[in-house]
């Protein structure tokens, strides 16, 4: 016997994470991208990440179709940013972000505490979801406090214990 759906998401909104906007460029340069939370690390000898995806995502396909994608952690300032690629319209997303082309052509979002430049090497399908495991080509990191995001609140994690 499973988990119930609202037991399980429940569970859930009690475990902290960063925020993250995941960005990919099609063949024929269309940018897509979406804020998500599920992004980890896999290996850093390769250096490797993961991702995952819900398949009714807007952003989904082409994900899966152009094999590349850029996982932005946000920086605390940028929670309007979090919330724009949450929701709304996905072709007004990147209206007024500023942003440029990464090693893989995915977008890199200005003023983003890290980026990881990846490119898909596996694909797993699991429950409603796809997992992409992907090779991190290029990344790069600034110094600044992390965006957070617990029991479905944006929040400031700049707390020393």
């Amino acid at each position: 016997m499973l988990a119930s759906n609202n037991d399980f998401r429940s569970a859930m909104r009690r475990f902290a994470t960063g925020v993250t906007v995941i960005t990919t460029r099609s063949a024929d340069g269309a940018i897509a991208g979406f804020t998500a939370n599920a992004f980890a690390s896999v290996s850093a000898e390769p250096p490797m990440v993961l991702i995952c995806v819900n398949r009714t995502a807007s952003s989904h396909a082409a994900l899966s179709a152009n094999a590349l994608f850029t996982v932005n952690i946000l920086a605390l300032e940028q929670r309007d940013i979090a919330e724009r690629f949450a929701g709304g319209e996905p072709t007004q997303r990147f209206a007024g972000i500023a942003h440029a082309p990464g090693a893989t052509g995915a977008p890199v979002l200005a003023g983003a505490l890290a980026h990881f430049d990846c490119t898909v090497a596996e694909e797993y399908s699991a429950g409603t979801h796809t997992i992409f495991v992907a090779n991190v080509v290029a990344c790069d990191s600034r110094e600044g406090d992390p965006l957070g995001y617990y029991d479905r609140t944006y929040r400031d994690f700049n707390i020393d214990l």
